[in-house]
């Protein structure tokens, strides 16, 4: 195992390594090729490490490959906002396009020009950042050495019976170590052609082709897929993964029958890998090959893996007890939030935010119901109290987000957020997560049918007399649905039925014509714009229109 290749030297030159835009493919030789040519680019560099981000696919195994190739570190953020480029100061290469191949600024070179080996192989390949419990960055070190050993393990454990034409395709960012591992090194390592793309919504596996495919996936995604009233794809799924947060029982069952598949979850860190695995629903969790499991004195598992670069116990912050045979995960000990499969810190979100002149006390959490996100309640500053009342709640949530945007990604902005006097303390003066969940529990969707669906438009019937609760406490003189109810409703149900890219971002022409009482039942209309991105709403009953609105949708970053 100390003499493991890489990746591109595992499959004949003329097997097909990767499928580019519109399925083209690209040969291992060609993969080689550019490869080399980067090669050439990096040393023109002259620097020891390089910042790594690319959104292509297969760009990034280009750089990568070629780092590894030259015995330089590729440096891999999760993000290149302003504040990330600033905190990482050495070259960056790669970009955003992800449509053509860079100038590499002298054309291709001849792969023979360069020996495929790296004098420093078990020198740092790459350096991710995580969180971890204190809020700052912190570098996790990895050699190549160390993700092609886990590239065989993942081939030892799931590659028996995956015929070598199967198409390795992705829901998942590959700048992480799930997505890379899964997606990229171990197809890579075992010859599996790699679909470039990153889907982001199930809807869009119906453009694959009838053949094999490997789905690396989210728990997001999964959820969506299985909120889908109607499903279809050509392709066949051999098997599909899952990681980053927990997959209720009742998505992976049916994501596993629409995909006809087995759904695999994983559990895994950032400095130890791919840990467990289970097959869900309702398998247990057991380790991987090589890994050894035990319990420390905090309750919290340790672990010694042939993916850590000792054989020193590593500790984790991640509750767990035995569960026959296997492990039960049973929570978290740290203050890290996990959210469609990236970490965020909560420590680092509320520093930030009391940085902020508006604020004078802050408390984030993580809130996991119909979507996984980020909630902040927050004590306002005379200041604060000012601009609130100046400019309205839905325009002050926006202006919050964006003064965080610069600092943290879209994933870890708080997406709800709850004003307060004081923030809730109990007896022992401690803040509890649950204590500032209750302060965001949405009201339950009233009963609903769809009376009419078409690929852009959508009619519910809704009876609001079996949801009194969304009337309680509102008005105390009459029973009114209120119109921030209406709102919500609208945009859950869009969000649960139409392909929407991108985040909520606000409403826009509200109108509330006619009150909605306990006793009406009420048809609700839902138009999707994509070339928009927004959606268009209208509540209507016997007694005529009741309200509209447009809610609105920051496109997703290309």
């Amino acid at each position: 195992m100390d003499d493991l290749p890489l990746p591109p030297l595992s499959a004949p030159p003329d097997a097909i390594a990767f499928y580019r835009k519109n399925m083209e493919p690209v040969s291992f030789a060609a993969l080689r090729a550019d490869i080399a040519a980067a090669r050439k680019a990096l040393m023109r560099l002259d620097t020891p490490e390089v910042v790594l981000f690319d959104a292509d696919a297969y760009l990034f195994v280009v750089w990568l490959m070629a780092c590894w190739q030259n015995g330089q570190t590729a440096l891999l953020p999760v993000d290149d906002l302003p504040t990330t480029r600033a905190f990482l100061p050495m070259p960056w290469v790669g970009g955003n396009e992800g449509s053509t191949l860079p100038d590499w600024s002298g054309g291709a070179t001849d792969a023979a020009a360069f020996p495929e080996s790296s004098p420093q192989f078990d020198c740092p390949g790459i350096v991710l950042f995580t969180s971890g419990s204190s809020g700052m960055p912190t570098r996790i070190f990895k050699t190549p050495t160390q993700l092609c050993r886990e590239a065989m393990l993942l081939q030892q454990a799931f590659g028996d019976g995956l015929p070598s034409d199967a198409r390795f395709v992705g829901t998942v960012p590959h700048q992480h170590m799930f997505g890379l591992p899964f997606r990229l090194i171990w197809p890579l390592w075992a010859g599996y052609p790699i679909i470039v793309e990153q889907f982001h919504h199930p809807e869009e596996f119906g453009r694959l082709e009838t053949c094999p495919h490997v789905l690396i996936s989210s728990p997001a995604t999964l959820k969506r897929l299985a909120q889908l009233e109607e499903f279809s794809s050509p392709a066949s799924f051999l098997a599909t993964f899952s990681a980053g947060s927990p997959l209720h029982d009742d998505v992976a069952a049916a994501c596993s029958a629409r995909l006809a598949t087995r759904i695999v979850e994983i559990y895994g860190s950032t400095e130890a890998g791919n840990i467990m695995r289970r097959i869900a629903p309702g398998g247990v969790w057991r380790e991987q090959p090589g890994v050894a499991l035990s319990i420390n004195e905090d309750g919290c598992l340790k672990i010694r893996s042939p993916l850590l670069p000792n054989d020193d116990w590593f500790h984790t912050q991640d509750t767990a007890a035995r569960d026959g045979d296997g492990w039960r995960l049973t929570g978290r000990a740290d203050r890290v939030a996990k959210i469609e499969g990236r970490r965020v810190s909560l420590d680092a979100l509320e520093s930030a935010l009391l940085e902020l002149p508006e604020v004078a006390e802050a408390r984030a959490a993580p809130f996991y119901r119909e979507r996984d996100e980020i909630v902040a309640a927050v004590v306002l500053s005379e200041e604060g109290h000012a601009k609130l009342q100046a400019l309205g709640k839905m325009r002050f949530d926006r202006r919050m987000r964006r003064l965080l945007s610069a600092s943290f990604d879209r994933i870890a902005l708080p997406r709800r957020w709850r004003y307060l006097s004081a923030l809730p303390y109990n007896a022992m003066g401690k803040i509890t997560t649950a204590s500032i969940m209750q302060l965001f529990e949405r009201q339950a969707l009233p009963p609903f049918v769809v009376a009419s669906r078409a690929a852009h438009e959508m009619e519910l019937t809704l009876t609001l007399r079996d949801c009194t609760q969304a009337f309680a406490g509102h008005f105390p003189q009459i029973a009114i649905l209120p119109g921030v109810t209406q709102a919500d409703w609208a945009l859950r149900l869009a969000e649960r039925y139409f392909p929407i890219a991108g985040r909520f971002s606000g409403f826009r022409q509200l109108k509330f014509q006619r009150i909605l009482r306990p006793d009406d039942e009420v048809s609700l209309t839902l138009r999707f714009s994509p070339e928009k991105n927004e959606v268009r709403f209208a509540y209507a009953s016997k007694h005529g229109a009741h309200s509209q609105g447009q809610a609105l949708f920051a496109h997703a970053a290309s």
